[in-house]
């Protein structure tokens, strides 16, 4: 029988099957960004679950735009959107920097508010997506990933060392997270595409049950809440700060252009030829598509949104490209923000199983910077460039704090090492002649 002479509520019944294991896969992100920058920042237990939830919301409406496309925007293929890690260092440094001179709440608004205007830019560049191909080298790429998952990594294993140190954490609770890293370790190098896309929420549920077993899962309450999750619409208020624009600019650069190679990934498994104009207007489609969601997110005090890579795991495992099954994908995602006992189960997770997922997480961020920077086959003057770039953009961002003579605006941008690494990157690109042609 011919997929035309299907019955179409059997093919109706395969998306939605499908667009649950899309939503299923990406999930596991989605909660997991949003949850590690709210901690970072110190959130109350409410605002983590506001932002948790607007994430969820924002990643189902998010996808709607991608994949229905209107007008310009949108690339019109089965590409999930979510809140990109990209950004969870830059974020929580960022939000400190602002505290140390504002109230709480108006350092928040003056951070989504300059998020909104980056996303701005990032409209207007997008119309130039060629040349911004070509000013992002895969070492440029590669250096930030690195510097990204290096520092997160070296964060989260502090606070998990500082933790047991001060006796907040003990052997039960490292071993946890153990457990948790080991779990998604082992699930993320299986044959099997649907273990290793689904690997976050399978290595989250195990250290759950585990945390149950040991005694230290507190489960939320058994009553079911009526109320509808909505965002609110700039609740912090809006402000913008050129510090903090300028901070985050190269992040949103770089994270646009991890972007188009997972356009590009599922342009391929779609069919589609690949760096003719009618591809060029998917990616610019997909681009703008990214820079509106993520000024949308910014807009109720949510982080910023990319396409996300583990879509397209799923699409070689079932071999399925129709738009119609991120559609459902997206309606999920949109359900379990509206839900508020989505929340209140992330919440529940014990904090021992967050840090082991961030920490194997964040590693897995330095391995995407090294195999960005391998498969351009680098020589050993990329290697060079690179290893100049990494510890001279550090040794800035720790020695940067006492030049006296530098203004405090740019000392709170040179205080970041992945801002450095990246726009030091960016000139050595350049002064070898670098730039893709």
């Amino acid at each position: 029988m011919t997929a035309k002479s299907q019955d179409p509520m059997a093919l109706s019944g395969r998306s939605v099957l499908l667009g649950f294991q899309h939503a299923l896969a990406s999930v596991g992100g989605i909660i997991t960004a949003p949850l590690i920058i709210a901690l970072g920042m110190g959130l109350s237990e409410s605002e983590t679950a506001y932002v948790i939830a607007s994430a969820l919301v924002i990643s189902g409406i998010a996808t709607l735009i991608q994949i229905v496309r209107v007008g310009p925007v949108g690339s019109g293929l089965l590409a999930i959107q979510g809140t990109s890690f990209a950004f969870v260092g830059a974020i929580i440094y960022a939000f400190h920097e602002l505290t140390k001179s504002l109230p709480r709440d108006e350092a928040l608004g003056r951070l989504f508010g300059s998020m909104v205007v980056c996303a701005a830019i990032m409209i207007g560049l997008s119309w130039f997506v060629r040349s911004l191909k070509r000013l992002i080298t895969p070492n440029v790429t590669g250096v930030t990933l690195l510097m990204i998952g290096v520092s997160l990594v070296w964060a989260t294993g502090s606070s998990i060392w500082e933790g047991y140190q001060s006796q907040n954490l003990d052997q039960i609770d490292v071993a946890l997270a153990v457990v948790v890293m080991a779990t998604i370790g082992v699930l993320m190098v299986v044959p099997s595409i649907a273990l290793r896309s689904t690997s976050v929420v399978l290595g989250l549920i195990t250290g759950c049950v585990l945390a149950g077993v040991l005694g230290r899962l507190a489960l939320p309450s058994a009553a079911i809440e009526t109320r509808v999750f909505l965002p609110d619409f700039l609740p912090y208020g809006i402000s913008i700060d050129p510090v903090i624009v300028l901070l985050l600019m190269p992040i949103f650069i770089i994270s646009a252009a991890e972007s188009i190679g997972d356009l590009t990934a599922t342009n391929r498994l779609s069919g589609y030829q690949h760096g003719d104009d009618v591809y060029w207007l998917r990616i610019r489609g997909g681009l703008l598509g990214d820079s509106l969601n993520s000024g949308l997110a910014a807009l109720v005090a949510t982080f910023p949104n990319t396409t996300f890579s583990q879509n397209n795991g799923v699409i070689r495992a079932t071999g399925a490209t129709n738009p119609v099954i991120g559609i459902y994908a997206a309606l999920i995602l949109l359900g379990l923000g509206l839900l508020p006992i989505t929340t209140d189960w992330i919440q529940a997770i014990p904090e021992p199983v967050v840090q082991g997922m961030t920490l194997i997480l964040f590693s897995l961020v330095v391995l995407a910077g090294w195999s960005v920077i391998h498969s351009s086959a680098p020589a050993w003057q990329d290697y060079l460039g690179i290893a100049i770039a990494a510890s001279l953009g550090g040794w800035v961002s720790l020695a940067v704090g006492d030049w006296s003579i530098m203004p405090a605006a740019l000392v709170s941008i040179f205080s970041f090492p992945v801002t450095n690494a990246t726009l030091l990157m960016l000139f050595i690109e350049i002064a070898r002649g670098k730039l893709r042609s």
